[in-house]
């Protein structure tokens, strides 16, 4: 899957509004697969894949660099774990809002 590149900047812009811009930082190429690129390609629409995390923030702190932030995160258990368990809050809050921001950008360009 390969994030569109017009519509990532559009996305980032509406998720640094919603969640402050240094909240929002590009991990470089994540190894994953999801499907969902095969359904945009098909359908022809720009797609934007991003991570949320969910770790409790206390996790990281004195985290200076991204590759602080990515040797903590390499220490925690994947979505996929039965370990995995997100802090409830701020997880919610802050994934309802980029959410939220993203869509309203999106939907607000729609015609009619």
């Amino acid at each position: 899957m390969v994030n569109d590149a017009a519509a990532v900047d559009r996305t980032r812009g509406a998720l640094a509004a919603a969640v402050g811009a240094q909240n929002v930082i590009d991990p470089g190429p994540v190894t994953g697969s999801e499907d969902v690129g095969v359904l945009a390609t098909a359908a022809g629409a720009p797609i934007v894949f991003w991570l949320l995390g969910g770790a409790d923030p206390a996790a990281f702190a004195g985290a200076s660099s991204l590759q602080d932030i990515a040797m903590i995160v390499g220490g925690l258990p994947s979505n996929h774990s039965p370990l995995y368990a997100p802090v409830e809050d701020p997880t919610i809050r802050i994934g309802v809002s980029a959410l939220s921001a993203a869509a309203r950008e999106w939907l607000a360009s729609r015609p009619g």
